[in-house]
């Protein structure tokens, strides 16, 4: 295969990439820095993408180069989604479930199993720590009595996810949906009902 012109990284093969959604190629950059041991900046992002998907992330007139534009909504996608952390001016990161979704974009690939372990993974003691505290909280119990009419505050959300009212509004909506994809991924299905409200 032919090389790119930004650094010396042989492309994947365009048929099978090509039908690869955007999202999950993004990821797929992430997790290529991460198990690379490199900072994933949004500058490197977009050259990681383009040197290996270079056909979907290129310019339309200037083919040879990267067209960043492409990230900014898929970034914003992924983020609310609960699959990504950062922003373009620090460092993004995979959640646990981004992390998945890597795996299987990796298996799509043909690429094989990474044998370094990104720093993304949690321990499920954690997971199950999380989960019987989310449903021994006075917020859920309130919910199981009065499904129908249960309602929320922002503040009572806060002191669920363990937040101050100093955390920033986007940190505790990232941790709510880390929480409803754990509650599906746990079976959980009342807890995930209960999380979906608080949404």
């Amino acid at each position: 295969m032919k090389k790119n012109n930004l650094k010396n990284i042989t492309p994947y093969n365009e048929k099978i990439y090509k039908d690869i959604q955007i999202n999950y190629l993004i990821i797929f950059g992430i997790y290529s820095l991460i198990v690379k041991g490199e900072k994933c900046t949004f500058e490197k992002l977009v050259a990681e993408c383009f040197n290996l998907f270079p056909k979907v992330f290129s310019l339309a007139r200037y083919p040879q180069w990267p067209d960043s534009l492409k990230f900014d909504r898929p970034l914003r996608t992924l983020r609310e989604r609960g699959l990504i952390i950062g922003n373009p001016k620090g460092l993004f990161s995979l959640t646990k479930f981004g992390g998945k979704i890597a795996k299987d974009t990796a298996k799509i690939l043909k690429v094989g199993v990474f044998k370094k372990s990104p720093p993304y993974r949690t321990k499920r003691d954690a997971e199950i720590n999380l989960i019987a505290s989310l449903k021994n909280s006075e917020a859920f119990q309130k919910f199981l009595k009065n499904k129908e009419g249960f309602l929320i505050t922002e503040m009572e959300i806060r002191n669920l996810l363990h937040c101050t009212l100093e955390t920033p509004l986007r940190i505790v909506k990232q941790n709510l949906i880390y929480a409803k994809n754990l509650a599906k991924e746990l079976n959980e299905k009342l807890l995930f009902d209960f999380l979906d409200l608080c949404h």
